[in-house]
């Protein structure tokens, strides 16, 4: 299992929740998948709210969450493609694979030399809703929306595994 690359700690603030999460790193050259936690505890990954987690040989996104060190087999899995600025997964997936290639290598600006990814997750407290956008130079592009078993509110702390070289950019919005 790899290692945790950053681990941030949510501030205890009872006065105000976080609203938006925006984070931008850099992964590996020829990076294979990344992930972010929003876990219930700094020290301990039994219980994970949501797990956000991009595979990029497959070109997919795996949505899930861990109960009592269990994975729910109730994860979501969908295809790239949604970079397109469409929106959604309501596009069909006619598309040909080097189509697809292209469209994943732009929104995530892949290069030879660095791959750079910028994700921004808003939380809807009241649906107990994850919604996660690709942010871009041209706007925001709408990959997908996670209701969550456990309350939002329940996050303590973001995690981010993988072929993560650094994270360049962390920020935090409230309400």
């Amino acid at each position: 299992m790899p290692d945790v690359k950053f681990l941030a700690v949510l501030p205890d603030n009872s006065n105000a929740s976080v609203t938006k999460l925006t984070i931008k790193g850099t992964l590996l050259q020829q990076p294979q998948q990344f992930s972010v936690n929003f876990v219930n505890s700094p020290v301990c990954t039994d219980n994970i709210t949501y797990h956000f987690k991009v595979v990029i040989p497959t070109q997919t996104i795996i949505e899930n969450y861990k109960r009592n060190g269990e994975w729910s087999s109730l994860q979501q899995e969908h295809y790239l493609n949604i970079f397109d600025g469409t929106g959604g997964s309501d596009k069909t997936l006619t598309q040909s694979f080097a189509s697809i290639m292209n469209e994943i290598d732009e929104a995530f600006q892949l290069s030879s030399t660095e791959s750079t990814f910028r994700l921004e997750f808003t939380f809807d407290y009241d649906n107990s809703t994850m919604i996660v956008y690709q942010v871009r130079e041209t706007g925001h592009n709408f990959i997908s929306k996670y209701e969550t078993l456990f309350s939002l509110s329940e996050i303590q702390a973001i995690q981010v595994w993988g072929d993560v070289q650094k994270v360049n950019q962390f920020a935090l919005s409230y309400d």
